[in-house]
C-alpha cells in the first residue's frame, strides 16, 4: 500500500512537516523569551510566569499545530468512497460568435438579421441543457460578452446586450471573432467544443480564412449559420427625421449581401457544417442537433473505473475548529 491509495495528491506530503516544525519553533521561542525575562526581572519572572498560566499557551500552541497538520492532510486530498465517472454524452462547450455590425440590421430576414439571430440563440439556450454556452460579439473587433456558463437562463437574458456598438469598432472581422472564441476555450477542462458563427459573412478585414485554419489546427469545428440573402438588402437606421438607409461615402444607399460562399469555405476548412437561416424556422437548433452527434467524445470522459471522492473538506473543517479553539484559549483572561 502507498500514500496514493489514501490521497489524491500524495506528493503534497512535505506540507505535513510544517506542523511539528512550527510547534518546535514556538517552544524554542518561548523558552528564549523566558530566559530573557529571568535575566531582566530576576525572581519576579517565575512568579509572573505562574500568574500568566503558561499551560494555556502551550495547549493553544498544540492545537494550532494540530490544525496545521490537518490542513496539510486536506492539501493532500484524502480519498474515500467513489463518485460516478459517467458523463453526459451530449454535454459540450459551445462558443457562439454573433455578428453585431450594422449590416446585421438589414431586413432580408424579419425583423432584422440581428434580431433573428438573437431569437435563434435564445431558442438554443432553452434546448441546450447540460451544455455550456459562451457568447462573442464582433464587428470590426471581437469581445467575449458571456464566458462559458451553464446558467442558460442568464445567458439568454444577456443575448440582448449584443447589439451594434457592443463590440467597439465598426466593420466586420471574422478572424477576430474566431480567435476570441478559441481563447475562450482555454481552461475548458477537455470538454467537447465547437464554434457557431452567426453572420452575414461580409469579412471586410479578410482574416476569416486564416483564423479558420487555426481552428482546424486546434481540432475545433466552426459551424456557420448564414444570415441574409445573396441578393442583399438595404440597412435601415434610425435618423433625426425618422428611419433612413445607410449610405456610403459617395451617397449611394448600401446594399448588404450575405457571403454564402465564404461561410461555406470556413465551415469546410474546419470540418464544420453550413446552413442558411432562411432554410428553417429554427435553423440554429437544427444545426446544433446535427453537429452535437458528431462531436468527438474526449478520452477524459470515457468509461473507466469509478473516481474516488475527494474528502479534503473534513480535515479542513477540523483544522478550522482547532484554530478557533486556539484563538479562544489564547485570549482567555489570565487567572
Amino acid at each position: 500500500m502507498s500514500l496514493g491509495d489514501f490521497f489524491l495528491l500524495p506528493q503534497a506530503w512535505p506540507a505535513l512537516l510544517l506542523a511539528p516544525l512550527l510547534w518546535l519553533a514556538l517552544r524554542i521561542l518561548r523558552r528564549q523569551r523566558a530566559r530573557r525575562a529571568a535575566a531582566v526581572l530576576g525572581p519576579r519572572a517565575e512568579r509572573l510566569a505562574a500568574e500568566a498560566r503558561p499551560e494555556f499557551r502551550r495547549r493553544a500552541d498544540a492545537w494550532f499545530a494540530s490544525g496545521l497538520l490537518l490542513a496539510g492532510l486536506a492539501l493532500m486530498q484524502p480519498a474515500g468512497g467513489a463518485e460516478s465517472r459517467a458523463a453526459d454524452p451530449g454535454a459540450a462547450d459551445l462558443l457562439i460568435c454573433l455578428d453585431v455590425s450594422r449590416s446585421m440590421l438589414a431586413r432580408d430576414l424579419a425583423p432584422t438579421r440581428l434580431a433573428r439571430a438573437q431569437a435563434e440563440i435564445r431558442s438554443l439556450a432553452a434546448r441546450a441543457q447540460g451544455d455550456r454556452l459562451g457568447l462573442v460579439a464582433f464587428a470590426g473587433e471581437a469581445r467575449l460578452l458571456v464566458p462559458l456558463t451553464q446558467d442558460l437562463e442568464l445567458f439568454a437574458e444577456l443575448v440582448d446586450l449584443a447589439e451594434p456598438g457592443s463590440a467597439g469598432r465598426g466593420g466586420t472581422d471574422l478572424g477576430a471573432a474566431l480567435d476570441a472564441a478559441l481563447a475562450a476555450f482555454a481552461g475548458a477542462g477537455g470538454r467537447r467544443g465547437a464554434i457557431f458563427l452567426l453572420t452575414d459573412g461580409e469579412d471586410l478585414e479578410g482574416r476569416g480564412a486564416r483564423a479558420a485554419e487555426r481552428c482546424a489546427a486546434r481540432g475545433v469545428a466552426v459551424h456557420c449559420l448564414a444570415l441574409g440573402s445573396a441578393q442583399g438588402s438595404k440597412i435601415a437606421l434610425a435618423g433625426e427625421s425618422g428611419e433612413e438607409f445607410l449610405r456610403d461615402r459617395a451617397g449611394a444607399e448600401v446594399v448588404s449581401a450575405a457571403d454564402l460562399a465564404g461561410l461555406r469555405a470556413i465551415a469546410s476548412a474546419t470540418g464544420g457544417a453550413f446552413l442558411e437561416a432562411s432554410a428553417a424556422p429554427q435553423a440554429l437548433l437544427q444545426l446544433h442537433d446535427e453537429v452535437a452527434r458528431s462531436l468527438p467524445q474526449p478520452a477524459a470522459e470515457s468509461a473507466g473505473p469509478p473516481r474516488r471522492a475527494n474528502l479534503f473538506a473534513l480535515p479542513l473543517l477540523a483544522a478550522f475548529l482547532l484554530w478557533m479553539l486556539e484563538l479562544a484559549l489564547a485570549g482567555r483572561p489570565r487567572a
